[in-house]
């Protein structure tokens, strides 16, 4: 029998239980140390990372590859910078902290 993606993002999210159980047990008996907190830290990460990784399912974006009929579109949480240099205006009253203070009011 072959596993799927689902088969395979289901197993390690078991694994992922597994290991915060233990985590968590042993947060008990050698307390909060900063180990601990950091381990925990990467289960959650990891978690977050197969949530992304089961958003981008091969056969999901296939799909919806074969589905649309326009040029890809750009994604609606990033934000395109310009290449153009920036107003001098907009750093006019800014302060040059770490490189000796306020710079001098010119009149």
């Amino acid at each position: 029998m072959t596993a799927t993606v689902d088969d395979d993002l289901i197993r390690a999210r078991r694994k992922l239980d597994e290991l915060d159980r233990v985590l968590r047990s042993m947060r008990s008996r050698v307390g909060n140390t900063r180990d601990i907190r950091r381990a925990c830290g990467d289960v959650e990460r990891l978690r977050d990372s197969l949530a992304l990784l089961a958003e981008h399912d091969p056969r999901t974006a296939r799909t919806a590859r074969t589905a649309r009929t326009g040029p890809p579109q750009p994604r609606a949480d990033l934000e395109t910078i310009p290449e153009l240099p920036y107003d001098p205006g907009l750093f006019a009253d800014a302060d040059d902290e770490g490189i000796g203070g306020m710079r001098p009011q010119r009149p």
